[in-house]
């Protein structure tokens, strides 16, 4: 039955950056903040100033925590190897639902862990992969459908070295969406440097070239080298037009053949055609995380675990691939126990 926020209490693990705005977004879905945690005291001042959160709220263990306030709702806010921990955690202490951030897990064993841990518990747990509620996304899928473009056939993000796990996994789950079809297989190269990752020397993300291929032949490719210092560019390819996004300006350049010229080969690529421009919203992080709660606790679409499983698996095939030159690798023949130091 679904339920609205408000009276709900969220406890948030982790709360750094991308913690304290994951505050913001539960309040503004209606939530109450109930407790936060983090094992870095100077997160846990920062977050008591500037989110204005009382003292009585910071907790130094995250399972006291959630034995102490039993939270109807909880956020895992960490770097991806203790996701799996959290998760299962909150799971026991009785929290109904979840939401972790990306990438889910370090593995696709420890995936399967929280997935169980949930539905076993019968709670909702959701992957902050956010995609199908921003208008970057919401807009494409629409337009990519309709006649005049002809069905989406690929996908080119073209972007800065913002690693393949750090951000290239929203790139999985949004051609999943705006495909409705899994990535079948994955060719990767990598860069043979690595830039060192911010969040610290412990974790590796790599960047370098990305292909990934549905069942139905649809691509998602990606341009992710370590010399590429600016900007987030997505070309959709569609059987009669392409569309252009620039997703850090929020500009979008649509351009599709004439009605009269819709059904001539595509080798006749340069027929008339019409075109425009138009804005959308830049890119956002708390909005779409608020409307993922009101999705989730009204019990629509989001992004579950199995949305964020499936980001996991492409990453352990893009790494696979990438260590061994480019070889394709096919998703339903994976290792389940390996694990990665993604942040």
């Amino acid at each position: 039955m679904p339920v609205t926020g408000i009276w709900m209490r969220v406890c948030v693990i982790g709360v750094g950056r991308m913690g304290r705005r994951h505050i913001a977004a539960a309040r503004g879905a209606g939530l109450q903040l109930a407790g936060v945690f983090d094992l870095s005291p100077e997160a846990i001042a920062t977050t008591l100033a500037e989110c204005d959160v009382p003292k009585s709220m910071a907790f130094s263990d995250a399972e006291q925590m959630l034995l102490a306030v039993r939270p109807d709702a909880v956020v895992i806010s960490t770097t991806a190897p203790s996701h799996s921990e959290f998760v299962c955690a909150a799971a026991e202490a009785g929290a109904r639902y979840i939401l972790c951030e990306k990438p889910m897990a370090s593995s696709l064993e420890e995936c399967d862990r929280m997935i169980a841990a949930c539905r076993a518990a019968g709670a909702r747990l959701a992957v902050n992969h956010q995609m199908r509620f921003m208008e970057q996304y919401i807009d494409i899928k629409a337009l990519a459908d309709t006649l005049e473009f002809g069905g989406l056939r690929s996908m080119v993000v073209t972007a800065g070295n913002f690693g393949l796990a750090m951000n290239g996994s929203h790139y999985f789950e949004a051609f999943r969406h705006l495909t409705d079809e899994s990535v079948k297989e994955i060719s990767c190269w990598f860069d043979p440097n690595n830039v060192t990752n911010p969040r610290g020397p412990q974790y590796i993300d790599r960047s370098g070239q990305l292909c990934g291929i549905s069942a139905s032949g649809a691509r998602l490719i990606m341009e992710l080298g370590a010399d590429l210092g600016h900007g987030i560019q997505v070309v959709y390819g569609c059987r009669n037009g392409q569309i252009i996004v620039d997703e850090l300006a929020g500009v979008v350049r649509g351009i599709h053949r004439l009605q009269e010229y819709r059904d001539l080969p595509t080798t006749r690529y340069g027929m008339p055609a019409t075109e425009f421009n138009r804005k959308i919203a830049q890119a956002d992080v708390i909005k779409p995380t608020q409307d993922l709660w009101r999705a989730m606790l009204a019990d629509r679409s989001y992004p579950d675990g199995a949305s964020g499983r499936h980001a996991v698996a492409a990453l352990v095939a893009a790494n696979l691939s990438g260590e061994e030159g480019g070889r394709r690798v096919p998703l339903d023949r994976l290792p389940l126990e390996r694990k990665f130091m993604w942040a």
